[in-house]
């Protein structure tokens, strides 16, 4: 009997056993990631409460404005995948360059975007002060970590499609410590510098990103002269390679920056109730990262395993892989539900510090409810998250990019309708908001199994290894 559940369970192509190798160092690397915003803002809670809410608020709006160009190269890791699933491993080397070239080519769109950006903050309402601040991060992000962030991408990409996700996890925990030194430093003004506060934090933060890219790419060179990834014409741009990224690709990245406006402007209005309930939906939402990221880690492993399942053209396999990644997700879930509903205060004191100076009780009256009723939708996170990531593995990337954006701008409009039409207090608001996210799990559910993921024909879409047999 053990040995049945074990084999239905963990044995096989698209297997627990085959999916935690490429999901738990994800896991890591996103929660190192998540570690360093979480350290800013942890940092510059014993500074003021306006610096730590503009850590946020500035840092999701200029995330925002590079999540077009980054969603697209994400692509690369599933055209890797079928690639090396399809054993066509000298193609995955030319795949990665032409990323390369598309990140190169965003920097300069991303400062136009973020040039009308930079004034939503005034626009928004937010208190002086604090948006004084968020530009402060902002400009830093926008000029500098936007010329990273895509490139970043890129590089992780090609060793996500890989299933090598070590090497991520090994240069994100060096990012870390990094990040985390520069802050303490900076930030306070230790060692003889000067406390530079929120301007400390954004360089820690653009320091540990030079680390991350310059680490990534010095792997992605030993790698492209292995004698099985070696290709004499990997650097050429080829458009026919482009295509099929920007085919692809583009409906995720589009999905990304409408889904990320949106939380860019949940966020935008519930700042809008004060610095409490900034301070609060800042906290709320740390701890919320924790959870989602590593749900997000297991969907970037799902999305590699699905498509390097496709790509030895085994579908029921591809089938197994996520509903191997939703056991994961589901059982850690389940987690943190309970230490969102038992230990609230607990989770919310790490970010108000007592005898400091700064009265943080009205703070602490939003975030624990808050925090007790983000625990409902953790749950339904589980469906989307990891089924979005089967039908992206798939190829099914425009019905991903339909449900994302419209269940999220959905969400927003609740929101809207909440605070302008009911004029409801904020704590009600955030209750409209979480009851709601059921649809979208529900939703991107019924469309993984209706099984079209697997047959691109049936989408009058071009796979992309078809694109590079071209060739």
């Amino acid at each position: 009997m053990k040995n049945k559940f074990w084999a239905r369970h963990f044995e096989g192509m698209g297997g627990i056993k085959a999916l935690l190798p490429i999901a738990v160092p994800m896991i890591l690397s996103n929660v190192f990631d998540t570690a360093m915003t979480v350290i800013d803002r942890l940092f510059l809670g014993y500074v003021g409460k306006e610096q730590m809410a503009a850590c946020m608020g500035g840092g999701v709006t200029a995330w925002t404005c590079m999540t077009l160009f980054v969603g697209i190269v994400s692509y690369v890791g599933a055209m890797v995948a079928r690639s090396y699933g399809a054993n066509k491993k000298k193609n995955c080397i030319a795949i990665a360059y032409q990323g390369m070239y598309l990140s190169l080519f965003s920097y300069p769109l991303i400062l136009i975007i973020g040039f009308f950006a930079a004034k939503s903050f005034v626009w928004a309402g937010h208190d002086p002060l604090e948006a004084r601040y968020e530009l402060i991060y902002f400009r830093y992000m926008i000029i500098g970590a936007s010329s990273l962030a895509a490139l970043r991408m890129t590089l992780a990409s090609f060793f996500v499609g890989l299933g090598k996700t070590k090497i991520i996890m090994y240069v994100n925990a060096v990012a870390l410590i990094t990040n985390v030194g520069i802050n303490y430093i900076l930030v306070f003004g230790k060692l003889g510098f000067p406390a530079l506060g929120i301007h400390g934090a954004a360089i820690g933060t653009l320091v540990a990103d030079v680390v991350i890219t310059a680490l990534l790419y010095f792997e992605f060179r030993k790698y492209s002269h292995k004698k099985e990834f070696e290709n004499a014409t990997a650097k050429r741009l080829n458009w026919k390679l482009m295509k099929g990224l920007l085919h692809f690709g583009s409906p995720t990245g589009l999905d990304n920056m409408l889904s990320t406006s949106a939380f860019a402007v949940v966020v935008s209005l519930f700042h809008g109730f004060g610095a409490n309930s900034a301070a609060a939906l800042t906290i709320v939402l740390n701890w919320d990262m924790c959870t989602f990221l590593v749900m997000m880690g297991i969907q970037i492993a799902v999305t590699s395993l699905v498509s390097q399942c496709l790509g030895a053209e085994n579908k029921d396999e591809a089938e197994r892989a996520a509903y191997s990644g939703f056991k994961i997700n589901f059982c850690f879930a389940l987690v943190f539900v309970v230490l969102f509903l038992g230990f609230p205060r607990v989770l919310v004191s790490l970010f108000t510090p007592e005898n400091q100076g700064i009265d943080y009780s009205g703070v602490i009256s939003l975030a624990v409810p808050m925090l007790r009723a983000a625990s409902c939708y953790l749950l339904f996170d589980c469906f989307y998250t990891t089924f979005s990531g089967a039908l992206r593995g798939g190829g099914d990337t425009m019905w991903s990019m339909i449900i994302g954006i419209v269940f999220n701008w959905f969400l927003t409009c609740v929101l809207l309708v909440s605070i302008y039409l009911l004029k409801l207090p904020m704590l009600y608001c955030w209750y409209m908001w979480v009851g709601f996210f059921f649809i979208g799990g529900i939703w991107v559910y019924l469309r993984f199994k209706t099984g079209h993921w697997k047959n691109f024909d049936i989408l009058n879409q071009k796979d992309p290894l078809k694109i590079i047999e071209e060739l």
